[in-house]
């Protein structure tokens, strides 16, 4: 039986694992011993406040930014600050290897856009460039699990990489053109 509740469990595994990173990052943005403590668990008390904490896709980045903001925002309150302590804190921008939101829905509508053109792809041509493409099956394989010849898959192939980037190609000239025809309405508003 545990008396963990979830929070707790999370904090554990996902935060407080790197708390040695976290404390050495905050005695780099702040040079001071006691202010870093201070500014570790600050961060760490705003972590448990969160109501929506298990919908943090990386915890330990998330942290990191706290303790970085936090910093600038002591930075921006104290009366007097060392030159180079204020360079640091800039130079010291956290590193987060993850996408940042605007990527992962910029890549996630691209993703949607070749699956749906992948899907209006004729069935044989469809099947050769997902089994090539996507699953990286050598064209042998691909004649092999379609029942044809190579040069039949590599046919297929041709043509259904030519029409999958056709109609990517009709689709971005639609949504440019979609844009376009906004950007235009909007002048036409912004002139009456």
């Amino acid at each position: 039986m545990t008396w963990l509740r979830p929070i707790d469990q999370w904090f554990a595994e996902k935060v407080f694992v790197y708390q040695n990173l976290h404390r050495a990052y905050a005695r780099r943005l702040l040079r001071d011993q006691d202010e870093a403590e201070d500014l570790v668990q600050e961060a760490y008390a705003k972590l448990f406040r969160l109501e929506n904490w298990e919908q943090i896709a990386n915890p330990h980045a998330f942290t990191m930014r706290i303790l970085h903001n936090d910093a600038m925002e002591r930075f921006r309150r104290a009366d007097v600050v060392s030159i180079d302590q204020g360079a640091s804190l800039h130079a010291l921008e956290p590193v987060d290897d993850e996408p940042g939101p605007d990527a992962v829905v910029f890549a996630r509508a691209e993703l949607q856009r070749v699956a749906a053109a992948l899907a209006s792809l004729p069935d044989r041509c469809g099947e050769a460039v997902r089994l090539r493409r996507i699953e990286g099956l050598s064209p042998r394989e691909v004649a092999e699990k379609m029942d044809i010849s190579v040069s039949t898959v590599e046919k297929h192939l041709t043509k259904g990489l030519r029409l999958l980037f056709d109609r990517l190609a009709k689709v971005e000239q639609a949504e440019q053109a979609g844009r376009t025809q906004e950007w235009h309405q909007g002048r036409r508003r912004e002139r009456l």
